[in-house]
């Protein structure tokens, strides 16, 4: 009975302390939260500690990402129809930041990025001929 309780003992402290743990790869953000607010958000890669059941941690890509938009019919300065295929090569920089505004959706930020770049191509478009 003692070696059975001794085991599950060992094993649950195995569980916790490996749940405890965390790494952060060369090509990630983490940020760590404690009942849902930021406590920390600048971690060097490698392996950091956290508390269990107190402490989340989500991962951020850090690398280059690129947004690449369907090709659109936009007017030049002549109304003239022309079309446009365009992409953005974007990084997070700021992952307290990109997580504070956009709540860790990578598709709200690729939304804005769209409008945004859509808009001022549109507008240089709009201001340039053909010839």
């Amino acid at each position: 009975m003692s070696r059975t309780i001794l085991l599950i003992l060992v094993v649950a402290l195995g569980v916790l302390g490996v749940s405890s743990l965390f790494i952060v790869t060369e090509t990630e953000y983490a940020i760590k939260f404690q009942l849902g607010r930021i406590v920390k958000s600048d971690y060097q890669p490698g392996i950091h500690v956290k508390l269990p059941f107190v402490n989340n941690v989500r991962k951020f890509d850090n690398r280059l990402l690129t947004l690449d938009t369907n090709p659109e019919q936009m007017l030049t300065s002549e109304q003239k129809f022309v079309a446009v295929d365009s992409f953005v090569k974007w990084r997070i920089v700021d992952v307290s930041r990109f997580y504070t505004s956009t709540q860790g959706n990578e598709r709200i930020a690729l939304n804005r990025l769209d409008s945004i770049v859509k808009d001022r191509i549109r507008n240089q478009i709009a201001s340039r001929t053909l010839v």
